[in-house]
């Protein structure tokens, strides 16, 4: 396990809910939940899909992307992350998190 994803251990935070610690599993590459969630995307309306590690599609809706990145940055700042560290989750996030937002099409 690397400090990364051992630094966001769901069972650090008492208060992670399921669902929570199954969207930070994903981002940075862990299995935190049965199911795993394996992909997940922002709409270009700013949802939130997920895909379930099986499933053939994004079929689990996971809320707004507001929320997400809010708790997100709730995480970082309270895991006790070092610059590098944090760097190393915001890379997993860009890499790991299709957003639609930005697509621009022309």
């Amino acid at each position: 396990m690397n400090t990364l994803e051992s630094k966001l251990q769901p069972g650090r935070f008492t208060n992670m809910s399921p669902k929570m610690a199954a969207i930070v599993g994903c981002i940075i590459g862990a299995k935190f939940t049965d199911p795993a969630l394996v992909e997940l995307s922002i709409t270009a309306d700013g949802h939130v899909l997920g895909r379930k590690d099986g499933d053939c599609g994004l079929n689990e809706w996971i809320g707004s992307a507001d929320d997400l990145e809010r708790n997100w940055q709730m995480l970082l700042g309270a895991a006790g992350l070092t610059e590098e560290e944090q760097e190393q989750a915001r890379r997993c996030y860009r890499v790991n998190v299709r957003d639609w937002r930005e697509v621009s099409i022309s």
